[in-house]
């Protein structure tokens, strides 16, 4: 089996943390590939170097890994989405962030993770994707994400977008902004701003305003087979579009069409780690001294 194992920084806190975790797959005598900002890194600041076979760069350089691990927070989750992209390596996440809705496995879990991982003790769950048409390349050569599509303003006045949902206006919406998030994004930036959370497994976006200046205006779950287009307007003269963790500012007015995208992210589900217990542990769902 070959692993890739993907990230960016790390805090000097999680040093055992990430040796353990190489430890852990030097046991099964697995093949690593690093990626190799994630190998100076650790070379450089946390003084020991990992074994590997080899590194990878790019998405080009993923072909022949049968996994890859993301160590980090989310956003490094979604960042290692970007690399494997549409080539249906499954990812499974370390968290070494904050709360972690996608790098699900936690620091005392990495061990026993390791154990399930090679006992082949867990799911492949696909996850929906949205593509992005924006007019332009702003999130080219990737125009997918696992999260969410964002526009919002870059100023204080208000934006302007007319929404129409498979070619029928649903309305225009005065707000700061709007959100357009997957099953998988509904715990993310839809889920601050009111946006139901949905289990991954449903076929349903969610369109969320950011601020919305109505007293009428509520998140809308929609079918994920929707065809999505926004106009957006406002008297400022840029706006911010964000693909997950990738953001683009634009100039006003621009046109963006989004829909599902025709392939699917792969995550790994360790044997017992499921979404309910997610959701339980992350946002102490139902925490109630009776229970």
């Amino acid at each position: 089996m070959t692993i890739g194992v993907y990230g960016k920084k790390i805090d000097a806190e999680f040093t055992e943390a990430t040796r353990n975790l190489f430890a852990a797959l030097e046991k099964y005598q697995v093949e690593v590939l690093l990626y190799l900002p994630l190998l100076d890194f650790i070379k450089a600041n946390l003084s020991f170097i990992p074994n590997f076979r080899g590194t990878f760069i790019n998405s080009h350089e993923v072909k022949g890994i049968d996994i890859m691990i993301s160590l980090g927070g989310d956003g490094t989750f979604l960042d290692s989405i970007t690399l494997v992209q549409d080539s249906g390596i499954p990812v499974m996440g370390i968290n070494l962030g904050r709360l972690g809705f996608l790098a699900t496995t936690s620091i005392p879990e990495i061990d026993n993770s390791i154990d399930l991982l090679m006992a082949s003790k867990y799911t492949v769950e696909q996850r929906s994707m949205l593509q992005v048409d924006a007019g332009s390349h702003y999130f080219e050569p990737f125009p997918f994400g696992l999260n969410d599509f964002v526009v919002r303003n870059v100023g204080s006045g208000l934006l302007h977008v007319s929404t129409c949902i498979n070619g029928n206006y649903l309305s225009t919406y005065w707000a700061d902004g709007l959100i357009l998030s997957t099953p998988a994004g509904s715990t993310a930036y839809s889920l601050s701003v009111g946006g139901p959370i949905l289990t991954p497994s449903l076929s349903a976006f969610v369109l969320s305003a950011i601020a919305p200046h109505h007293l009428t205006v509520r998140p809308l779950v929609i079918p994920d087979d929707s065809y999505i287009e926004l106009e957006v307007s406002g008297r400022e003269g840029g706006v911010m579009l964000s693909l997950d963790s990738r953001s683009s500012q634009v100039q006003l007015p621009v046109r963006v069409s989004l829909k599902k995208a025709p392939f699917h992210a792969n995550v790994i589900c360790l044997k017992g780690n499921t979404f309910y217990r997610t959701i339980r542990s992350k946002l102490l769902w139902g925490m109630d001294k009776r229970n």
